[in-house]
Formats: C-alpha cells, sequence, structure tokens
C-alpha cells in the first residue's frame, strides 16, 4: 500500500498487509456447523452454548479464505473454534481446542481463536497456494459435499 508523505511524495506503507480477517460474527444454528464443532460440543448443555460464524477473506486482496466458525458456552465460560473451507467438493475444518473466554466479548473470542490458528500454521496451505489437505486432519475434518 502506498501513503502520500508531507512532501508530497508517495511512500512504501511499512505496515504487514498480510493474513486473514473476517467479517463480524452472525449466529449460526447447529445444523450448519461442522461435524467438528457439533463433536466439541456434545455433552454440553444446548441451552448455554451458542455458535457463531464469520466469512474470513485473504489480507490484502480480500479474496474469500473460509470461515471462522465459535461455539461459546456461557456457563462453563469457555469457546472453542475453527477454521473451515470448502475446497475441491469436500468441507474441511481444523479441530477446535476449548479456552477460557471469561470476560471476553465474542469479537475477542474471534481474536482469540484466530490467534491460536495462526500459531499452529494452519493458514500456511492458503498462504503457500497448496492444499488445506496437508495442514488438516482429513480423516477427521473433511466431509463431501
Amino acid at each position: 500500500m502506498l501513503t502520500q508523505s508531507a512532501e508530497t511524495e508517495v511512500m512504501p506503507d511499512e505496515e504487514d498487509l498480510s493474513g486473514i480477517y473476517w467479517t463480524p460474527p452472525g449466529e449460526m444454528e447447529r445444523k450448519y456447523a461442522h461435524q467438528n464443532l457439533v463433536a466439541a460440543i456434545s455433552g454440553r448443555n444446548a441451552d448455554c452454548v451458542k455458535l457463531f460464524t464469520a466469512d474470513a477473506f485473504e489480507v490484502p486482496s480480500a479474496f474469500p479464505a473460509g470461515f471462522l466458525d465459535v461455539a461459546i458456552d456461557t456457563a462453563a465460560q469457555e469457546a472453542c473454534g475453527l477454521y473451515r473451507i470448502f475446497y475441491d467438493r469436500y468441507d474441511y475444518a481444523t479441530r477446535p481446542e476449548w479456552f477460557s473466554c471469561e470476560g471476553m466479548d465474542t469479537d475477542e473470542v474471534f481474536g482469540g481463536v484466530y490467534a491460536r490458528l495462526e500459531k499452529s500454521g494452519v493458514f500456511e496451505w492458503y498462504q503457500q497456494g497448496g492444499s488445506p489437505e496437508r495442514f488438516m486432519d482429513s480423516d477427521a475434518t473433511k466431509s463431501a459435499l
């Protein structure tokens, strides 16, 4: 990205404009949740678990990059989430991992899920222009559309 200096010359922006951003989260019905998220919430009080989803996009191109799906257990004050993408006729998803979300709002929970996913390296396949199969356990995480 280019910015203009006070001397009116064009200068490169030094910010790192790479990664993933997501839309504001919206509530999701259980029937639309990936099997990995459904498995993660099984055994929890259904009245206390809220599901959310957000569309994910690549920075800076704004190219669609999948979805972030999140479950929040309001009684236990815990959340888990996964990265999900439809690719080559399959529905891929990472395995969700529960973490404490005490005092967090929904946006902060999504930020926590993203940080955990980024740290795990799950977005490398996308940045390398490859296939998600290499970075996700295909036996448990993909299902045919």
